[in-house]
């Protein structure tokens, strides 16, 4: 059986430069609801087929559930459990089989303000299905916690906890089947005077185990020194729980660190970022790859090096998924602040960042940018496919600016399916990871080998549901609803085969508009065509380039509508908004609809279009 980890996102990579497809846009919007000081976590916690988000917490310190309506907006908040909590480090995931999603979390009970203040615990929260959650079981720790990766370590297949703690520890918790977890193992990392350690999991080695990827970070007295090396380790699960420690990289500052499922195979990779100019004059920011290959080794190569992008040390989640559909894996960074190669930086140019990559594994070296929110109010990022349209979006907390949250709804153009040159590897453009669709779901995919591809086929929940000899597919197949697992495999004539999967959740229902807005520019999308029945659903973009939005506004027979304005003081702007989606009840007859874009550097991009209401 496949087993999935749940731990962080998915990429590919190599490092030669090549034109990539430019059609990713996002439509961006603030949620001024007061619910999220440092924290969201996503997923479908009511059972109702949508993802929602769990946030925080509110002024009262309350974990706040915010029901997703499938569009990419949310409901208004309501109390997921009443009891005052401070959560680091939140993973959603049922570990007790009942079908409702639990969180696992480092958590304080009644915290004294601030939040993040408090004695801290490793916390489990049992779901009610119904978006409220237990009172947690609390399990005690050898050290101070600090965050958690959740997965399959001892290979019974239920989900088991690794607990990062001071000193350089890591715990290993047993899942005992029923939610409750026993304190199995402790690590210890060595070392000598360290500042502590950072952890990503997934299965590296192919296993299906939770293999672990631990960031050591030097300094004394809990502080961490950027100046000296880091050291970069792998823990390889056998498979029973039993870990061997590799060393396999080190001078990382600033780094973030994730595991993602990288070149369309079946093991997961390492993704680390960096400043790679600590302590000097000019700005740089670097992602280095650690490929699983198998057989409990790694092959490392730098794909980024970008002078113009993202600041290392404002990172709030680094991620490596297919954004726009075209099969490539994109480097994605959420949270920064914007840089120059002078080493200088705009704190009011904060948001998402998008290295889109290539065919053969490479990215392009400088990011798209969408910008949100002033980057020193970043919080926790939360990932999900909110409007339900088969692309990942993402939500982040802000708590500077009042707990509100910013949202990224994915509006790219899919359009084309490539076809990786990494041999050998399985493209898959439809479906995405850990995204949703209605029935019948599209496989979109090809297989490359330096060897002749002999055969494709397709495995859904573990049963051949597709088999030819074919190097290419594009097929639809009906599926209920619920999450399944599609699994994609190429064959070559020297009997070799090679996989990619993906996780499906099947629905029944339309999903979310959404609309794409090449780089400097603006798009109405609804109404789709030149006549519309009343009340006229509206749905326009635009995308502001290397500069933030300040306002986005749409007008009416020449009225202004909507006024969507950020929030500036000097140089820095936040609640930006690039979007508008609004019902509005028109009279019978035409309309002129003028959709505009405003940035921080005054530059405005229009679009127009006249409607007909019936």
């Amino acid at each position: 059986m496949l087993h999935r980890i749940l731990a962080a996102g998915f990429l590919l990579g190599a490092t030669v430069t090549l034109s990539a497809q430019s059609n990713v846009s996002f439509e961006s919007y603030n949620d001024p609801t007061p619910t999220a000081t440092n924290n969201v976590v996503s997923g479908d916690f009511n059972n109702d087929g949508k993802p929602d988000l769990l946030e925080c917490c509110n002024s009262s310190t309350q974990l706040v559930f915010r029901a997703g309506n499938g569009s990419g907006t949310f409901a208004a908040p309501t109390v997921a459990f009443a009891t005052p909590v401070s959560l680091i480090s939140p993973v959603a995931v049922d570990v007790n089989g009942d079908g409702n999603l639990d969180i696992v979390a480092i958590a304080a009970l009644n915290p004294p303000p601030p939040p993040g203040s408090g004695t801290y615990s490793l916390m489990v929260f049992l779901g009610n299905g119904n978006g409220t959650f237990q009172a947690p079981k609390t399990y005690t720790t050898d050290q101070s916690p600090a965050s958690v990766v959740v997965g399959n370590i001892f290979g019974d297949g239920h989900n088991d906890i690794a607990v990062n703690e001071a000193s350089s520890t890591i715990e290993l918790f047993r899942n005992n089947g029923s939610g409750t977890f026993t304190s199995e193992k402790t690590i210890n990392m060595g070392g000598g005077p360290l500042a502590g350690i950072t952890i990503a999991g997934g299965s590296i080695n192919g296993n299906g185990s939770l293999d672990l990827a631990v960031m050591q970070l030097a300094g004394t007295n809990n502080s961490i020194n950027f100046a000296d090396p880091q050291q970069l380790y792998v823990l390889w699960n056998d498979g029973k729980g039993d870990y061997t420690q590799q060393q396999i990289g080190d001078s990382y500052n600033f780094p973030s660190i994730t595991v993602s499922r990288l070149r369309g195979n079946a093991q997961n990779d390492i993704l680390v970022s960096y400043d790679c100019n600590y302590g000097g004059q000019d700005y740089c920011f670097a992602v280095d790859a650690y490929y699983g290959e198998g057989n409990d080794k790694v092959s490392k190569q730098t794909i980024i090096t970008d002078k113009t992008g993202v600041n290392s040390g404002d990172v709030a989640q680094l991620y490596g998924i297919d954004v726009n559909g075209d099969g490539y894996g994109d480097v994605v960074v959420v949270g920064g602040l914007q840089c120059q190669e002078t080493g200088t930086c705009n704190p009011g140019q904060s948001g998402l960042f998008v290295w889109t990559g290539n065919a053969d594994g490479s990215f392009q070296q400088a990011p798209e940018q969408f910008f949100t929110s002033n980057g020193q109010w970043n919080g926790s990022v939360a990932m999900g496919d909110f409007n339900r349209d088969g692309l990942m979006d993402f939500a982040q907390a802000v708590p500077g600016a009042g707990g509100q949250t910013e949202v990224y709804i994915n509006s790219s153009d899919r359009t084309t399916c490539g076809r990786y040159t990494i041999s050998p590897t399985v493209t898959v453009c439809e479906p995405s990871d850990n995204t949703y669709s209605p029935s019948p779901v599209r496989v979109d995919a090809n297989a490359y080998d330096t060897t002749t591809i002999s055969a494709m086929q397709e495995y859904i929940d573990n049963t051949l549901e597709y088999s030819k000899p074919v190097s290419s597919f594009n097929t639809t197949f009906p599926v209920s609803d619920g999450t399944h697992l599609f699994l994609t495999k190429g064959w070559d004539t020297s009997g070799r085969s090679f996989v990619a999967d993906r996780s499906v959740t099947v629905y029944n229902g339309t999903p979310g508009a959404a609309c794409f807005a090449a780089t400097d520019s603006a798009s109405i999308c609804l109404p789709a065509g030149d006549t519309s029945s009343t009340p006229v659903e509206i749905l326009a973009n635009g995308d502001t380039g290397d500069s933030v939005p300040t306002a986005a506004q749409l007008y009416i027979d020449g009225k202004l509508v909507v006024d969507n304005k950020s929030t500036c003081s000097g140089d820095i702007c936040w609640n930006a908004f690039s979007d508008v989606q609004v019902t509005e009840a028109l009279a019978p007859g035409s309309h002129d609809l003028v959709f505009k874009i405003w940035d921080a550097a005054g530059k405005v991009y229009t679009a127009q279009k006249t409607v007909t209401v019936d």
